[in-house]
C-alpha cells in the first residue's frame, strides 16, 4: 500500500488548475493516489477527475456554518478557504500531500515524502509582510504546499483550526484566510514544524518574472490565474502553464 497521497481542494472555477496541477506532479514523483477535495459535486463528477483521484469526497459544508467565509477582494470566487482544514484528515496514508490547485510541478519533489518527521512541512511565504494588525511568527510559512504526517491527520487537528477561525480569524491580507489560521495554529501548538527550501513553493505573483525556474520544483502561480481567459498577450510563466495543459 502506498505510504502517501496527494491532496487537492477544487471546485468548478478551479478544475482546470486542478487537473494541471494532478498531471504535472504524476509526471514527475511516484504514483501517489490522489484524493479529491469539494464542495461542489459538479466538479466532483468531472470524468477527467474521476479517471485520476482514488477519492472524490464532498466536503460537509454545514460543519463550517458557524465559520465566516474569508472573501478575497477582486477574487471572483470569494472563497471559503477553510474548506482546506480538510487536507489533515485522516484518509489511511503516512503523509498527506496538499497542494493548491495553482501549482505547476517542474521537478521531482521528495523532500515532500519523507519516511520521518516533522510532522510539518512547509516553505516561508517569500512575500509576507508585517502589518499594523499582525506581526506574523518567526517562520511564516505559505499554505499552498504542505506535507502532513500522520501525528497530525484527524478530526482533532481539525477542530484546533476550526476553533482558531471562529475566534481570531483576523481582519484582512496575512492574518485571514485559511493560511493565517494554519499560521496562528503552528505557533499555539507547538508544530514540530520543517522548512521546505523555496523551490518548492516558489511563489510569483509577477508572471514577467521568470527567475528561479532552473531550480523550481513547484511553481505557484498566485496572481490572476492562468487558465482564466485574458485578452492580455500571456507572460512566460504563463505560457510555461499551458505548454502541457490536459
Amino acid at each position: 500500500m502506498p505510504r502517501h497521497c496527494l491532496v487537492l481542494l477544487t471546485d468548478t472555477l478551479y478544475l482546470p488548475g486542478t487537473l494541471r496541477t494532478i498531471a504535472s506532479w504524476q509526471q514527475r514523483n511516484p504514483p501517489f493516489p490522489v484524493i479529491a477535495l469539494s464542495r461542489d459535486t459538479l466538479a466532483l463528477q468531472d470524468p477527467q477527475l474521476k479517471a485520476l483521484a482514488k477519492e472524490r469526497i464532498l466536503i460537509d459544508t454545514d460543519s463550517y456554518a458557524d465559520i465566516s467565509p474569508y472573501k478575497k477582494s477582486r477574487s471572483k470566487r470569494h472563497a471559503e478557504t477553510f474548506y482546506k482544514f480538510e487536507a489533515f484528515r485522516d484518509f489511511g496514508y503516512e503523509r498527506n500531500i496538499f497542494l493548491d490547485s495553482d501549482i505547476l510541478c517542474l521537478r521531482n519533489a521528495p523532500a515532500l515524502y519523507p519516511t520521518s518527521r516533522p510532522s510539518l512541512l512547509a516553505a516561508r511565504d517569500t512575500g509576507f509582510r508585517k502589518t499594523r494588525g499582525y506581526k506574523g511568527h518567526p517562520n511564516e510559512i505559505n499554505s499552498g504546499v504542505l506535507s502532513i504526517h500522520r501525528i497530525l491527520q484527524g478530526s482533532a487537528t481539525i477542530e484546533q483550526l476550526k476553533e482558531i477561525a471562529r475566534s481570531n480569524p483576523g481582519r484582512s491580507g496575512y492574518n485571514s484566510g485559511d493560511q493565517g489560521i494554519i499560521n496562528k495554529w503552528i505557533h499555539a501548538h507547538g508544530i514540530d514544524l520543517g522548512l521546505l527550501p523555496a523551490e518548492y513553493n516558489l511563489i510569483k505573483k509577477d508572471y514577467s518574472d521568470a527567475s528561479g525556474l532552473e531550480t523550481c520544483r513547484l511553481l505557484h502561480y498566485c496572481d490572476r490565474k492562468p487558465w482564466f481567459p485574458s485578452t492580455d498577450e500571456p507572460s512566460p510563466l504563463e505560457r510555461l502553464w499551458h505548454q502541457a495543459t490536459p
